[in-house]
């Protein structure tokens, strides 16, 4: 069982402080370019970290606090703040405690239908992104990811192109060696696709899990919720169609040496 600890950002600034020179110091410490730090300033409740690790959090929020800026730490739990920001009034700012202050008993995060990891691997997903995570409660239903039976026709028809376009590039390079051994073997493509029609929605949990989770566990990174829709979403669709023309292109090369070779088996 895993909990999650975030630092919260509301915009405040110690007394004494110039939110213009507040803003210049999280600039340079954290290395974030003015416009991210415009959107913390914004006024609304932001996640600026996230991590399981407690001692991690609170030597952030302390680094945080060191700019002059004002943040707290709360746990994200099923009853905790979201990953997103908040409109409602989160009431009088703080300074986030160390370690030495007292804690709350904290509810443990765990996987399931009201797990907060799940607006997570939403956010990640991007296009259809609630789809997916309503694919993604049934390999947690147990506690932990395991397999359940699930179907993606978008992976059954167009295979690499989906892998591609879902940003998950060493499976489609594994796709595509497979595919091109699946030539050789008479009805070898369709049992290809049929068996990762049957296993995409599940593989594409487990990349969507593992990205998360690096990205949570970056001690220096301000904004995860930016980073993960950064990072995640889908590619755009000329780069889709380059990838895979390269790839059709090397596979017919692969066919048209396979077909001379048993050609010239035959004579």
């Amino acid at each position: 069982m895993k909990e999650l600890y975030v630092v919260l950002f509301e915009g405040k600034v110690r007394e004494r402080e110039s939110k213009r020179e507040v803003k210049k110091r999280i600039i340079s410490r954290f290395n974030i370019d003015p416009p991210q730090a415009e959107r913390l300033f914004s006024g609304h409740r932001m996640v600026v970290f996230r991590s399981e690790e407690r001692d991690k959090t609170d030597d952030f929020a302390k680094r945080f606090t060191e700019t002059g800026a004002l943040c707290r730490i709360e746990p994200e739990s099923i009853h905790g703040p979201t990953a997103e920001a908040s409109g409602e009034d989160p009431g009088a700012p703080h300074e986030a405690p160390n370690t030495s202050s007292s804690q709350r008993d904290v509810p443990p995060v765990q996987y399931g239908e009201s797990s907060p990891y799940l607006a997570l691997w939403e956010a990640y997903a991007g296009p259809r992104g609630d789809w997916y995570a309503e694919r993604f409660k049934r390999f947690t239903q147990k506690g932990t990811p395991a397999f359940a039976p699930s179907w993606n026709w978008s992976a059954f028809l167009f295979g690499i192109v989906w892998l591609i376009y879902r940003k998950m590039y060493r499976w489609a390079l594994l796709l595509f060696g497979v595919s091109m051994a699946g030539i050789v073997i008479p009805g070898g493509s369709l049992a290809i696709s049929f068996f990762f029609g049957a296993f995409a929605n599940f593989l594409y949990f487990l990349h969507v899990k593992k990205k998360v989770d690096i990205i949570i566990s970056e001690s220096d990174h301000i904004d995860s919720d930016q980073a993960i829709k950064e990072r995640g979403g889908v590619n755009p669709l000329p780069k889709v169609l380059a990838l895979f023309l390269l790839m059709m292109g090397i596979m017919a090369l692969f066919g048209s040496y396979l077909f001379d070779f048993a050609t010239i088996a035959n004579i």
